[in-house]
């Protein structure tokens, strides 16, 4: 299943989501020119073995390794892979965004994307192979969407063989069945290291702290301009 539209939006102008795609496509492009795109992916990408033990490469890369934590968020390995995140975010980041406020969206990404390459390292803590993309910060933002947003219509591609017929779902079909496939394909790895592609614990651990902290971070309960006021 492929979301493309949410149709039951809040109203909020989701400048944040606007902001990480902008940011997203213009490193890619820096990624695409450079000269050695995989050194460049080397240099901000997060490698658990390099974070466990200290190891600082040489510049341009990150004055210290636990800095990767954030720069991983930003690179990706191709079209294909920064696509279909930037794709789950403007369809389900609008929503989330309204929900905590500008500057408290763009801190509850980054850290949902903190806590999925955490949850990465801890499964692959020797591994030598680069971790890199927004998934584990967007799986945060699935995870908080679920909770809050269990049954906006989701306008969907479903592939039927070779035709694809667009449907609208539940948000809690669309995100509750992604959610299942990472929990089986995470859990069904034998050894991370030997079976690069897919790092599904950056999407489980993101998605669970997107389930929890959603609840602190947010401003707005779901609804039209519905508001949560702390004194």
């Amino acid at each position: 299943m492929i979301p493309i539209a949410d149709e039951d939006r809040q109203p909020i102008f989701p400048v944040v989501v606007y902001l990480i795609v902008a940011i997203n496509i213009a490193v890619f492009a820096r990624e695409m020119l450079d000269v050695d795109p995989t050194t460049f992916i080397d240099n901000f990408a997060l490698i658990p073995y390099d974070v466990m033990h200290g190891i600082r490469l040489p510049p341009p890369s990150p004055g210290s390794p636990f800095l990767t934590l954030v720069t991983s968020q930003f690179i990706h390995g191709s079209l294909l892979h920064i696509g279909f995140n930037l794709l789950f975010l403007l369809v389900f980041g609008p929503d989330v965004e309204y929900l905590c406020g500008h500057l408290r969206f763009l801190v509850f990404y980054l850290l949902c994307g903190i806590v999925g390459g955490i949850a990465q390292i801890s499964v692959d803590p020797g591994g030598h192979i680069p971790s890199l993309g927004a998934s584990g910060a967007i799986a945060g933002v699935l995870g908080a969407y679920i909770v809050n947003f269990p049954r906006n219509q989701i306008r969907t591609i479903l592939p039927i063989l070779i035709f694809p017929m667009i449907i609208r779902l539940p948000a809690v079909a669309v995100i509750g069945v992604w959610a299942i496939i990472q929990v089986i394909l995470g859990f069904s790895q034998t050894n991370p290291e030997q079976e690069p592609g897919v790092a599904y614990f950056a999407h489980i651990g993101g998605f669970a702290a997107g389930v929890l902290t959603i609840y602190v971070m947010r401003e707005r309960l779901p609804g039209p301009r519905r508001y949560r006021y702390y004194f």
